[in-house]
């Protein structure tokens, strides 16, 4: 009975307390002038880890006034995607949202993201909720200022042009490769049509590789080809059974545990205090060892490919591109243990949202056959005259033909943002942003967060089909585009959008790739290898549900409904997919 007296005065104080923290910051809100909601939740990373179910989904959903639900997922941002514009139609473009924790300033205004990412004095990026990701030590994502600068020099350089077409060829390889697996992995091979059930995985290997081929210069085949023996050092790269010695895992394996197991990586290497024996956290040693494993690997790496620059004066891959100033400067270059840690999260932020993406795009194709027919005309004009084999097919002269897979990859990327906010905050000064003619001042460290999955369903900047699979949207042979009417403002061409095929949106109302000077850098690379792929794919296939009973098709959209969001958007199930041949 006492330790239940305990536990509820405990309880009491901390609810007391909360309640405290929530009168205090609703007072700051009022103070902002800015309209504002209020949330007994908190978007924080034990709330995330502890609402992130689909029960809790489910009793939001079917026991929450609608009100209230979309209050309780802005907060979690596990569940932000969901509440698309809603939250700005009730509220305005520009909100507060009050918490116990603190406050968030909610952004679907494309002027205001305008501003924001463009006074970077005053909106600073909060690389406090990115230290997490510097496991290998500071990089171009998690630093800010002049270390930043100094990251950005040496890393923003090595996407180029030569590294396009480099990810062209590696793309164009692996998908062919992809193809053949699925051929050989049908079971009945007379059945109709090529079932895929795991399109997550295939993906994220499709991704991973290229990746690895383009970025690191180390080809890995999409069906791994075990070796027992390995000849040379230089071998430590390919797939081995077992790994090779002094090793837990294999490159493949490694890069792969690390990207598909960032969280609980995370928690081991960065959260753990490092006083903790690891035998008393036995469930973490695959993750120790990953995270080792993975930066004797980037080392080893560093290494041959510093003893092969002797014969390089131009980069063409990644960690060339990092390593080749060292050949003109004496110092201020990258340092091994830099190049690690860029390395790495290059492979974190290229790796699965250029497979997420794809995912989204085989299962909305499957469910819009008249996009997919749209697509395969656009590809049949594209490729006329040119040859059958992908293989030979030159960067320079079909990526700007291959309109429509671009206009699909943006407009998937639209419905489904792979981050769906972009975070920022006011650091320790206040700062004012301007907004329906009028001036608001936001308190220090105020965090900022640029709404995508509000912005891209905005009726103001899509029109009334904002909330529909649309690729032709984008085209700008399409004049009845509601984007169409955009083409005499100035300033258009935002991250991703710089090619005078397509249409474009007001500035700052399309940021999957973020906006301003830390906008990604590898946009190029992800649009070169998503591109290729779906070229190649649907110039021969079509796709469709595996399933197209209407059972099938109702769990397909309900796939679509339900994503949540931890680093990156994603589907919470796998949806088979299959796969014909055209005649």
């Amino acid at each position: 009975m006492l330790w239940l007296t305990v536990i509820l005065g405990l309880l009491g104080l901390y609810l007391a307390d909360c309640l405290r923290d929530l009168y205090q910051n609703v007072r700051v809100a009022q103070r902002s002038g800015l309209p504002y909601v209020v949330s007994v939740f908190s978007p924080s990373i034990a709330y995330m880890a502890f609402f992130n179910t689909p029960w809790f989904s489910s009793l939001v959903e079917h026991w929450f006034p609608a009100r209230l639900a979309d209050i309780v997922y802005d907060t979690l941002i596990s569940f932000r995607w969901r509440v698309k514009d809603r939250q700005a139609r009730r509220s305005g473009d520009v909100y507060l949202l009050v918490y116990p924790g603190g406050i968030f300033c909610s952004v679907t205004d494309a002027a205001v993201v305008s501003q924001v990412v463009n006074a970077r004095q005053n909106f600073t990026k909060p690389i406090h909720q990115y230290k997490v990701l510097d496991m290998y030590g500071p990089n171009v994502v998690t630093c800010e200022d002049a270390e930043w600068a100094h990251h950005r020099r040496f890393t923003a350089t090595t996407f180029n042009e030569k590294n396009n077409a480099l990810v062209w060829d590696r793309a164009i390889q692996q998908v062919q490769e992809i193809i053949q697996y699925w051929r050989e992995s049908q079971p009945n091979r007379a059945t109709d049509g090529l079932v895929v059930t795991d399109t997550r995985q295939d993906t994220l290997k499709f991704s991973l590789n290229v990746l690895s081929g383009a970025g690191f210069g180390v080809l890995l085949p999409f069906k791994p080809l075990p070796q027992e023996t390995l000849k040379g050092p230089d071998d430590i790269f390919k797939d081995s059974t077992p790994p090779p010695a002094g090793f837990d895992f294999t490159f493949r394996g490694v890069m792969s545990y690390m990207n598909e197991n960032i969280s609980t990586v995370a928690v081991a290497n960065k959260m753990l205090p490092k006083w903790v024996p690891r035998a008393l956290v036995p469930f973490f040693k695959a993750d120790f060892a990953a995270h080792r494993d993975l930066e004797t690997y980037l080392q080893k790496l560093v290494d041959k490919t510093q003893r092969d620059l002797e014969n390089v004066d131009t980069a063409e891959n990644l960690v060339q591109g990092m390593l080749l100033p060292r050949k003109t400067e004496d110092k201020h270059t990258l340092s091994d243990r830099e190049v690690i840690s860029n390395l790495h999260i290059i492979t974190i932020a290229g790796h699965e949202t250029t497979a997420t993406t794809l995912r989204f795009t085989f299962l909305l194709l499957a469910l819009h056959q008249d996009v997919q027919e749209w697509l395969y005309l656009d590809l049949l004009s594209a490729t006329k005259g040119m040859s059958s084999d992908p293989g030979a097919w030159d960067y320079g002269t079909m990526f700007p033909k291959l309109v429509g897979p671009l206009c699909v990859m943006l407009e998937t990327m639209r419905l489904y943002p792979p981050v769906i906010t972009v975070p920022k905050w006011t650091g320790d000064s206040a700062t004012k942003i301007h907004y329906q003619g009028k001036d608001y001042v936001l308190e220090p460290r105020l965090n900022v967060n640029l709404n995508a999955s509000s912005l891209h369903y905005s009726e103001k900047y899509w029109g009334s089909d904002a909330g529909s699979f649309h690729p032709r949207r984008w085209d700008v042979r399409n004049k009845d585009s509601f984007l169409a009417k955009n083409a005499h403002l100035p300033g258009l061409s935002g991250p991703g959008l710089e090619y005078p095929t397509i249409h474009k949106p007001v500035r700052g109302a399309y940021i999957p790739f973020s906006d301003g000077m830390r906008a990604c850098l590898g946009k190029k690379f992800a649009q070169v290898e998503f591109v290729v792929a779906l070229a190649v794919i649907f110039k021969d296939f079509r796709v469709e549900l595996a399933d197209n009973s209407r059972e099938g098709v109702g769990e397909a959209k309900r796939s679509l409904r339900e994503c949540t969001s931890i680093l990156t958007l994603a589907l919470r199930k796998n949806i088979p997919l299959r796969f014909h041949k055209r005649q």
